[in-house]
């Protein structure tokens, strides 16, 4: 069963989808391609948001799991934790490897690494790595109104450099599948630090 975190992220998935959907609608034709990019970008900037959203929310509940008030010494300690977590969290705006692996390595001990690259990963971690890395290059391009780097997603049929609704399927399939493994390993590292079980 997915986590809060992820369920959340699911149902903001579910919205994001109907961007591409409306850019291929065949009832909005004729449409400009500059305007179907329009749609495009931002369900690109969606899926970035989303993905941010849900690591926010993971750390957020790691703490709620893991909170234990009858213990007053470990109260003490976690008290101060969880709030340089919110600290880190509220500054936390770009998602992408290096800030997000760090995010959850120095606030809930979890590191991500084997879990994007191990065997339920569809991509091994350096292309998981790079992949991520390309996708907020992409958001950064054309939230700062720069030119969208070239890379082999983000290439028409044509060979011009934008974004297609293959490459946007392509972004909700890696995101999707980044937040299954974040989450299955999360889960496995609560139970076997806390040993709670049955947490989501």
């Amino acid at each position: 069963m997915p986590s809060p975190a992820a369920l959340k992220y699911i149902v903001t998935v579910e919205r994001i989808q109907t961007l591409r959907r409306t850019a291929t609608d065949k009832r909005l034709r004729p449409m400009l391609h500059d305007e179907i990019q329009v749609y495009y970008h931002a369900a690109l900037a969606a899926y970035v948001a989303a993905w941010n959203a849900y690591i926010n929310n993971l750390v957020s509940e790691f703490y709620n799991l893991i909170s234990d008030p009858s213990n007053q010494i470990f109260d003490a300690v976690y008290t101060i934790a969880q709030q340089a977590a919110e600290n880190a969290l509220a500054r936390f705006n770009t998602p992408n490897w290096e800030n997000t692996r760090n995010i959850l390595v120095q606030y809930t001990g979890y590191d991500p690494l084997s879990d994007w690259g191990g065997s339920q990963s569809n991509m091994n971690l350096e292309q998981v790595r790079q992949r991520l890395t390309e996708i907020l290059k992409v958001r950064h391009s054309f939230a700062h109104g720069s030119n969208m780097p070239a890379y082999n997603w983000t290439e028409s049929p044509g060979g011009k450099v934008r974004l297609t609704s293959k490459a946007i399927q392509e972004t909700e399939a890696f995101f999707k599948n980044l937040v299954k493994v974040t989450d299955r390993g999360m889960k496995a590292h609560i139970e076997l630090i806390y040993g709670l079980t049955n947490i989501w």
